[in-house]
């Protein structure tokens, strides 16, 4: 199964877990005005059709219910989950991309000789992949940027670049799994778990269709125009640096 293939599995398997926080916190936000949840938009929920704006934008929380909820802590536990998971699927995905392209790249080597270089890798860390994909496949996965129209004021997620807002989950995901939570991203409602979500499900998208068409068609797409500029810039400010 191909590495995209693959996110698209864990991806779903997250927007299960989201489903049935939203569906959570929409129950809970009726609850407390003493109202009757949206049955349309529940059974929207359940039928994997619809998330609603309570955990994408987090819109209709009155500032006072907004704090009352990050000060009982009541999405910590659910979103640290989320961001976890997320960094999880990120980290797999780059994983098997890398294995992906590699094999393509010694295409008609043996096998069993590829298989054997392959294991001797180390994925270890988020510093160790980007390492690999520059020194082995020339690919800097920090100069790959992703238009950041999506993210929305809502969250606690606000990266200036696009390689910031992956470091800043991967250690979000380091914190929550050996700390419980994450020291430096604030989750105090559901968007603050949603945007990292969709941050990461856009720039695997992007980046899975402008690299298969440089690696496998040699044919580099305007997105791919624009990473080669910024990588001729570090690789300048490297020598000159040195």
């Amino acid at each position: 199964m191909k590495a995209i293939d693959l996110f698209g599995d864990l991806e779903k398997s997250i927007l299960h877990i989201i489903g049935a926080a939203d569906l959570y916190a929409i129950h809970l936000l009726a609850s407390s005005r003493k109202e009757e949840p949206d049955t349309e938009l529940v059974q929207s929920i359940l039928a994997g059709k619809h998330i609603s704006t309570v955990t994408v934008l987090g819109m209709p929380y009155t500032e006072t219910e907004r704090k009352e909820l990050e000060e009982r802590r009541i999405f910590r536990g659910i979103g640290s989950q989320i961001v976890l998971a997320t960094y999880t699927a990120l980290e797999s995905y780059l994983i098997n991309k890398f294995r992906e392209y590699f094999r393509f790249r010694f295409r008609g080597a043996d096998d069993e000789m590829v298989a054997k270089v392959l294991g001797k890798f180390s994925f270890r860390s988020l510093k160790d992949i980007a390492k690999l994909y520059k020194d082995v496949l020339d690919i800097h996965l920090p100069c790959f940027e992703i238009d950041m129209y999506f993210i929305g004021a809502s969250s606690s997620f606000n990266p200036q670049r696009t390689w910031d807002g992956i470091t800043a989950i991967e250690k979000a995901r380091h914190d929550i799994a050996h700390e419980g939570k994450a020291k430096n991203y604030k989750i105090g409602i559901l968007p603050d778990a949603w945007e990292p979500f969709e941050f990461v499900r856009r720039w695997v998208g992007l980046f899975d269709v402008n690299f298969d068409s440089l690696v496998y068609e040699d044919r580099p797409t305007p997105s791919i125009q624009e990473y080669r500029k910024r990588v001729a810039i570090v690789k300048e400010n490297t020598r000159f640096q040195s």
